[in-house]
């Protein structure tokens, strides 16, 4: 299974899970244009796409989904309710109107498993301030990926997914101190300090505890806030209490905003790892003000189709 952050932040946020020919975007908070360029730059394009996953219908979750959907043919996969926020939603780069069948949707109530191509999906409910919150556990073999971001609070189903995945996608958003003598509203603090809000750099590492061991893992960091965070501190946080257990060998990394990492099982006792693209023209869906405040391509591939 091969694993890549195509952008995580408070600006946009998309992840690929691929095994052989399925290939699915967990979240896509990106234009189309910009989804497409990122995706080149991983050796990828548009139609080996097999599945959109959405966690929930924030902007920087969702914003490139139905345009990308529509444009490619590529199902959209979610909770019912987090599927008609999205489509109720006005479609970023779309220039023509939408028919109520022009993206086909495949329902997965927050909870459920489903099979994707040559992957198996399972979603599981988090806690953050939107219709129908999920995170994902996505599987090929032995190996899987948790991805968890959004989120107020660690609860039991979140802890179960992280213990039983290879490679933890975990939001890390923010230092709280830091947090708490910045330049946010109060109202805007206690949001993000709230039980439906976001993670601090503290309560992700006492996640983490909670479940790593001697076993080999992996730990990505995400969706890390710009102004109440930096990925130093982030990182030297988590270290620091690895270090205090012992668990040495684990050495934990950040997902930018831009194209991050790649985790390849094949390869994964020499990971590679692919450079940040040089900065372009602004390449996020355009959007309101947020509540957070912050290559060649292959041939065509075909897309597998069994959901």
């Amino acid at each position: 299974m091969r694993v890549v952050s195509l952008g995580s932040g408070s600006s946009g946020n998309a992840l690929v899970a691929q095994a052989g020919p399925t290939t699915v975007l967990l979240d896509a908070g990106f234009s189309v244009r910009t989804l497409v360029s990122r995706l080149r730059q991983v050796s990828l394009v548009p139609e080996q796409i097999s599945a959109i996953l959405l966690t929930h219908e924030h902007h920087d979750h969702s914003c490139g989904a139905v345009a990308f959907a529509h444009r490619y043919g590529v199902p959209l996969i979610a909770d019912p309710r987090t599927l008609a926020a999205v489509l109720a939603a006005p479609a970023r780069g779309q220039a023509e109107p939408l028919t109520p069948g022009s993206v086909e949707r495949v329902e997965l109530a927050v909870g459920q498993t489903t099979a994707v191509g040559g992957l198996r999906v399972r979603s599981f409910p988090v806690s953050h301030d939107a219709i129908a919150p999920c995170g994902y556990v996505v599987s090929s073999g032995a190996w899987r990926l948790c991805f968890v971001t959004d989120t107020g609070m660690v609860s039991e189903p979140i802890i179960e997914a992280m213990a039983e995945s290879s490679l933890l996608m975990v939001e890390s958003n923010h230092d709280r101190d830091r947090l708490l003598n910045g330049p946010y509203p109060w109202r805007l603090k206690q949001r993000i300090l709230s039980p439906t809000g976001h993670l601090s750099n503290e309560q992700t590492s006492d996640a983490l505890l909670r479940v790593l061991d001697d076993a080999p893992r992996w730990v990505w960091l995400g969706h890390l806030s710009r102004t109440n965070n930096t990925p130093d501190l982030a990182r030297a946080h988590l270290r620091e209490r690895l270090r205090q257990v012992g668990l040495r060998h684990i050495e934990p990394q950040v997902s930018p905003p831009s194209v991050g990492a790649v985790w390849d099982s094949a390869t994964l006792w020499g990971p590679a790892f692919i450079a940040p693209a040089a900065p372009t023209a602004p390449d996020s869906c355009e959007r309101p003000p947020s509540a957070d405040a912050e290559s060649l391509a292959p041939a065509k591939a075909t897309r597998p189709r069994s959901i």
